[in-house]
């Protein structure tokens, strides 16, 4: 029996039909009225619905009624647990934590034992430290490369370019170029840090930034579905405690 899983980011989804356990995600930038439309025309029957979502409650609770209205009657919208097939969240209000991170960090420990950090890039970037007996040991957040951007654009009155940046660590030679390496230097640095205060973590990162990260310098193990990976551990009815 298939599940269909859907991770809400703050500018896109993604979503995948697992099909054997397996996990091959698809992307939709579209509205949520087109994405039900995509998501319906792709399953051959009723399936149930797993969605881990970034956005506010109003948003979420618009997405369910599109979903619904299309078809779907087996809908779940799944928040972060206090502790759930091994790993323990370290906020003392488990619910504030984003469900982004909490399923990434159940995706990494479905094939990586050991002391773990996470990280995702996205609209921010999120590093999370996992101990090797599943506690969650805190983690960062920070902006991500089109948030830094935006925000020189937005700030200053000389950061001025039309050009598409291109992530590099080299010198620029130009505004825009100035800024490219000064964002990819950040964000390599700051995780950089984490990485020398935690040796022994494996690294492993997702996220749609991530890949250019990864081409200029960014260490560790890629998996591009890690949300989606986690979030069918809670579709196959894994332990899950939530805060009383």
């Amino acid at each position: 029996m298939s599940e269909l899983l859907i991770d809400v980011g703050n500018s896109a989804a993604k979503w995948a039909l697992s099909e054997d356990l397996n996990v091959k995600s698809q992307r939709h930038s579209g509205s949520f009225s087109e994405l039900a439309e995509v998501l319906w025309g792709a399953t051959k029957d009723d399936p149930a619905v797993w969605i881990a979502s970034v956005r506010d409650e109003q948003s979420d609770q618009a997405l369910v009624l599109e979903l619904q209205a299309v078809g779907f009657s087996k809908i779940h919208l799944c928040g972060t647990a206090l502790r759930e097939d091994g790993l323990l969240n370290s906020y003392a209000e488990p619910a504030r934590m984003g469900a982004d991170r909490w399923f990434a960090m159940l995706g990494a420990r479905v094939s990586k034992p050991g002391p773990l950090l996470v990280i995702d890039v996205g609209s921010a970037v999120t590093c999370d430290l996992v101990a090797a007996d599943g506690r969650h040991l805190g983690g960062y957040i920070f902006p991500g490369p089109a948030l830094m951007e935006a925000a020189l654009q937005s700030s200053t009155r000389m950061v001025r370019y039309s050009d598409t940046l291109k992530p590099t660590v080299d010198p620029g030679q130009s505004t825009a170029a100035c800024v490219a390496s000064g964002i990819s230097v950040a964000m390599l640095g700051a995780i950089r840090q984490v990485c020398d205060q935690y040796p022994d973590h494996q690294v492993i990162f997702t996220g749609g930034g991530a890949p250019e990260l990864n081409a200029v310098g960014l260490v560790g193990e890629w998996r591009p579905d890690l949300v989606l990976e986690g979030l069918l551990r809670r579709a196959l009815g894994t332990q899950v405690a939530f805060a009383t």
